[in-house]
């Protein structure tokens, strides 16, 4: 009987030889380990014991049954192959192995996740293409180092796989799917972060295609809702002020149309980015008269930008309520 970590049983294969990996293969270790797509990693014992209470149960249970690993599909192979190569982990054929531990998760995930327990290997930045396969297991395995390093590097530079921006953090570029894993793998802090990010960034951001709890999106749909309404409010007393003073030579002047058009433009930046600093640039950007010698309305919201300014920076520093 083949021991595994799932229940389920491996699908049945027929052509290919068992191949190892090119980094954790033969003489790296005395544990070996085979994916779901057929590829062996040989990885010590002792380190995998110490990093996963899950192993550490399992190896002090003594329960070595393992059985000789079993051929895979070629199709299969050669997709382990292929993944396993783009992450510069490449694969070489041997003859059987006499046993190994059969685990759920393919090649790619594999090598993943023994990379970070190996402290021998290096660690590549966060693929989101990986990521939520890498949390499963570490969620599965108990590897809690893992999930810290989540945290950290959620908010550090992240690989594109389509498009490489070097220096853009995951945060930044997509705080839904940090939102989503946050939450999925009871990670409290970073999703309020993730949150924050969300509530006060371009409203693009909500627009990703990502998998997410449908309760945990309409929450923060709502409070950036709130933040928007907020900034109305603001924009609504600076509309009243500026159209209280009266222009130079009222029979030539046009500021009604121009300062219409200027609280449409404000409106128009508060809803994509209901932020201070975009908010703040538009009130304090030169001010637009209808032509040269007419009325300046800027100093009439100056105390009042002033005030607001104190009450946006609360807003943005206080971590939201997600009522998870």
């Amino acid at each position: 009987m083949q021991m595994s970590l799932d229940s389920e049983e491996p699908q049945a294969a027929t052509i290919t030889s068992i191949r190892y990996s090119k980094i954790f293969c033969e003489g790296y270790g005395d544990f070996r380990l085979q994916s779901s797509d057929g590829v062996i990693f040989v990885f010590p014992q002792w380190l995998l014991s110490y990093s996963s209470p899950v192993f550490q149960d399992m190896f002090q249970l003594g329960d070595s049954k393992l059985e000789v690993p079993k051929p895979i599909p070629e199709e299969d192979a050669q997709a382990a192959t292929a993944a396993l190569s783009s992450s510069s982990s490449s694969l070489t054929s041997l003859p059987q192995p006499p046993t190994a531990l059969q685990v759920t998760e393919d090649a790619l995930t594999l090598d993943l996740v023994l990379r970070h327990i190996d402290p021998r290997q290096v660690v590549a930045h966060i693929n989101e293409k990986t990521i939520e396969k890498l949390l499963e297991a570490a969620r599965k395995y108990q590897l809690t180092a893992i999930m810290s390093w989540f945290e950290a590097e959620a908010v550090k530079h992240v690989e594109h796989p389509e498009n490489p921006i070097p220096g853009i953090s995951l945060m930044t570029y997509n705080p839904l799917l940090v939102l989503s894993l946050a939450t999925e793998y009871e990670l409290p802090h970073l999703a309020q972060r993730a949150a924050c990010a969300l509530i006060g960034g371009s409203s693009s951001l909500l627009h990703k295609d990502v998998n997410i709890r449908l309760n945990i999106y309409r929450r923060v749909h709502c409070l950036r809702e709130q933040r928007v309404q907020w900034y109305h409010q603001r924009i609504g007393t600076i509309a009243s002020k500026v159209f209280r003073a009266k222009p130079v030579q009222p029979a030539v002047c046009s500021c009604g149309n121009t300062r219409s058009a200027w609280i449409h433009l404000l409106t128009d930046v508060v809803l994509k980015s209901p932020r201070w600093k975009p908010f703040y640039d538009e009130v304090m950007n030169p001010v637009r008269r209808c032509r040269p010698g007419c009325g300046d309305w800027g100093p009439q919201v100056e105390e009042d930008m002033m005030v607001w300014y104190h009450e946006a920076l609360q807003q943005e520093q206080t971590l939201p309520d997600l009522g998870q």
